[in-house]
């Protein structure tokens, strides 16, 4: 049994295996869009959108099949990783494709682990959900720190005094955020 708790949207999961046409139509939606957007600013087109949409449902479907998968992690970013690897693997065929020789037929592997893409988008969703439990004047210094503002700018935008204080300010949001993180119980099993 996995000590693994299932994110609140494992009911795509469960829809796709159920083979709900609700579901099935709200994951269209709701995330082809984005997909096709991902795809499309990649060297590709709707069509081979949808070719990936399509096989990274099926690839999910087959996934959630096996007893241990738990889906512990946003939907869409599980979907996402799928439909990169996949497109990845398709741009590199398309590549090698003029210069085929005997030895690329033998097929290509992908040497990205997935387990290792769910697990950083899981520590992404977790440092986000965190993010968002700051406060607003912390996480308004944090966006401009991240945004590469200087120390000075940002005092001004948000009226402290100087750039010391902004300084001191921007340590002790960061010092939040961290035991934010650190103190949920996601955190060990993302380390």
């Amino acid at each position: 049994m996995s000590d693994k708790v299932p994110h609140e949207e494992s009911f795509y999961i469960k829809g796709l295996l159920d083979d709900d046409r609700f579901v099935v139509k709200r994951l269209y939606d709701e995330f082809y869009p984005k997909i096709k957007r991902m795809v499309t600013s990649n060297s590709g087109n709707a069509d081979d959108a949808s070719d990936v949409f399509q096989e990274a449902l099926v690839t999910i479907y087959k996934r959630a099949q096996s007893a241990d998968f738990v889906l512990t992690s946003p939907f869409y970013y599980f979907l996402y990783g799928v439909c990169r690897n996949i497109w990845m693997r398709e741009l590199d065929k398309r590549k090698r494709r003029p210069k085929v020789t005997i030895q690329d037929e033998d097929g290509y592997t992908d040497d990205t682990n997935i387990e290792d893409v769910i697990h950083q988008m899981d520590r992404h969703a977790l440092y986000k959900e965190k993010f968002a439990q700051l406060g607003e004047k912390c996480r308004q210094l944090m966006q401009l720190v991240f945004n590469k503002k200087k120390m000075r700018e940002i005092a001004k935008i948000l009226n402290y005094n100087n750039e010391q204080t902004t300084k001191q300010q921007h340590y002790k949001c960061k010092k939040k955020l961290i035991a934010l993180v650190r103190a949920d119980i996601r955190f060990t099993e993302l380390k």
